[in-house]
């Protein structure tokens, strides 16, 4: 796999933060159109669209937030911060920048986060629209998440223990194991990956952020039913290769919501890091097959450029 274009140093440079509660919430935005909205996946941060992001800036105005106790979002009390708390601070961040809508690019539990701003949007209760969804690897459908032992440890009694004892070289090697045979990061690469996993949370935060495996079974209908009760275009970017979720949650997910799903042959969970330019050519085809198709009308928003 290929370094990414932009450090994880120089991404947290030239970011900005909007306060929300009592979590000061890191955000990159830039780009000229219509809004996208970026959501990253556990156990990382934004930094995960550095990969895609310069490309995608020519497009759209991408608003690229760190969840709620991930990456350089300051969770001051240590709070355990749930999925309904990620969507009400997302509505948050959409109105600070007065942005009445946008199309979403999510995967993990970003897509979770989605799905529960889709259920409010069905509901009639978003505070702006939804226009489309391009998911990637994530768990959507729970009875085919498949976690990782180091996951399902963090999800247990013990997980503040784990995520303060577990060695480093342990998480890292899990976060490898995701990834496709041959897109795999090593060495200096993967070191490269820890202060994303980290955060300015420190250790404490993994235990507090896989609560949403939990949650995914609490509100499996909600979430579920989100999916398939949405009017707003969607389509699934799977890696087959990815052992949380990949084949097997692509052939589950277009067999029971009926998604248009596209398969990523040897990638893994990743697959914004991995097949970098493989996911930008499929997300300009999935807008221009939606206003093709008369689903979306184009309104552009006009922005500052991304901050180099």
């Amino acid at each position: 796999m290929q370094h990414a274009p932009m450090t994880l140093e120089k991404w947290s440079k030239c970011g900005k933060y909007f306060e929300w509660q009592d979590h000061h919430v890191y955000y990159q935005r830039g780009g000229s159109g219509e809004v996208l909205l970026t959501l990253h996946g556990f156990p990382t941060c934004s930094w995960d669209w550095a990969w895609v992001a310069r490309d995608l800036i020519k497009d759209f105005h991408m608003i690229v937030p760190d969840l709620l106790d991930y990456g350089r979002s300051l969770n001051s009390r240590k709070k355990t911060c749930s999925i309904m708390d990620q969507a009400d601070m997302l509505e948050a961040l959409m109105a600070h920048r007065e942005a009445g809508e946008a199309h979403i690019l999510a995967h993990d539990v970003g897509d979770t986060v989605t799905q529960e701003l889709l259920a409010r949007q069905n509901e009639g209760k978003l505070s702006f629209r939804i226009k489309s969804v391009l998911f990637l690897n994530g768990g959507m459908l729970p009875h085919l998440h498949r976690p990782r032992t180091v996951q399902t440890l963090l999800a247990g009694k013990a997980g503040p223990l784990i995520a303060r004892s577990a060695s480093k070289k342990k998480f890292l090697t899990g976060f490898a194991d995701v990834f496709g045979p041959n897109t795999r990061p090593s060495g200096a690469l993967l070191e490269e990956f820890w202060p994303a996993m980290l955060g300015v949370n420190g250790r404490g935060a993994f235990a507090r952020r896989i609560r949403y495996m939990h949650e995914r079974l609490e509100h499996a209908n909600r979430w579920v039913g989100a999916l398939k009760q949405t009017i707003a275009p969607m389509m699934l970017i799977n890696g087959l290769a990815d052992p949380v979720s990949g084949a097997h949650a692509a052939d589950g997910i277009e067999r029971e919501i009926g998604m248009k799903v596209v398969r990523l042959p040897g990638i893994g969970h990743f697959p914004q890091i991995e097949a970098p330019e493989t996911i930008v050519e499929l997300v300009h085809q999935f807008q221009d097959c939606i206003v093709k198709n008369g689903y979306v009308q184009p309104s552009p928003l006009k922005h500052s450029a991304w901050v180099k």
